[in-house]
């Protein structure tokens, strides 16, 4: 194996990551745990958009400026609907001989739970600095695998953030309330007459080619919500703001393709004349993970929507 480091631009590592997760025969798991560098780069926003994340755990060191990095990344997550399950305070303490706990990088676990709190039922788990646990790794043994009695306090820890987040994976799975996650994407929409609540995460989008349309559905616990909306219209769409790009306001940095649309208020008209020569169809579409969907315009465009813009373009209304 070569000691080199592979040194490579952000795309490039997203690419390789992707691949590995896409093109990976796993087999039969019912976990699986990918461990992301920290911050809010281009890995962890492709994955996202790629990967249908059931949820993340964030793990940070006790220092303010790690906490305050940390704190970004669960944001980020949010906004690409992807819940926060636990938070993990990595070498928080030290327990020395004499007894006693120590506490070298200073107590910042306040800042944490005030956060945490604004989560629902997302706990903080301190983690001790252990030479146990480092001496585990070295030797290729994790405490979870090895057991050490020496260890009991670790492995409590351990085992109170795996049963917890696999809790709140099996909560996910099974009838997720809507109380939950109530930040991610402000998820709970209404359309009139119509009694349901729809959670904006449910949303399906369909193309219809040969009608040059799209069908948007939403579902709830008692039935199903379906509008038809053209291809000019969507295409017309603020892909984060759902609305008509007449209301001004720039394109965000997801638009592909040598085909830029530019969505102010001067450069309408020119906008409108590109959405009715282009030829817009045939287009297709993907599922960017929990975010939204992405097209692939016939005229080579490609535009990811947010789900909650498409549930507005739908006439949805947020529940706030």
């Amino acid at each position: 194996m070569s000691r080199e480091a592979a040194v490579m631009r952000g795309p490039m590592a997203s690419r390789v990551v992707t691949q590995l997760l896409k093109g990976t025969d796993w087999g039969d798991l019912d976990v699986i745990v990918v461990d992301l560098p920290p911050g809010t780069g281009d890995v962890q926003l492709t994955l996202c958009q790629d990967i249908q994340f059931s949820g993340a755990v964030s793990v940070t060191t006790p220092s303010k400026l790690a906490i305050s990095d940390a704190l970004k990344g669960i944001q980020m997550f949010t906004s690409m609907g992807v819940p926060t399950l636990a938070m993990v305070e990595n070498m928080a303490y030290f327990e020395c001989e004499g007894g006693g706990k120590h506490y070298p990088f200073g107590k910042h676990s306040k800042e944490l739970s005030s956060f945490a709190s604004d989560i629902e039922g997302c706990n903080v788990y301190q983690m001790p600095i252990s030479s146990h646990a480092n001496e585990a790794n070295d030797k290729g043994s994790p405490l979870c695998l090895s057991r050490p009695s020496i260890s009991s306090n670790e492995l409590s820890i351990f085992e109170s953030l795996a049963n917890d987040v696999a809790g709140r994976l099996l909560q996910l799975q099974h009838g997720r309330t809507a109380n939950d996650y109530k930040d991610i994407e402000q998820n709970l929409v209404v359309f009139n007459n119509e009694p349901s609540t729809f959670d904006v995460a449910s949303l399906h989008l369909d193309v219809d080619n040969s009608k040059k349309s799209f069908q948007i559905r939403l579902f709830s616990e008692s039935g199903a919500f379906q509008n038809i909306v053209s291809g000019d219209k969507l295409r017309k769409l603020h892909p984060k703001l759902g609305v008509d790009i007449e209301s001004g306001g720039s394109l965000p940095e997801n638009v592909e393709g040598d085909k830029t649309i530019s969505v102010s208020k001067t450069s309408m008209s020119k906008n409108e004349t590109i959405c009715s020569k282009s030829k817009l169809f045939p287009c297709k579409i993907q599922k960017k993970g929990s975010y939204g969907y992405a097209i692939k315009w016939a005229d080579g465009a490609s535009i990811i929507y947010t789900m909650s813009s498409l549930a507005k373009l739908a006439g949805a209304k947020r529940i706030d």
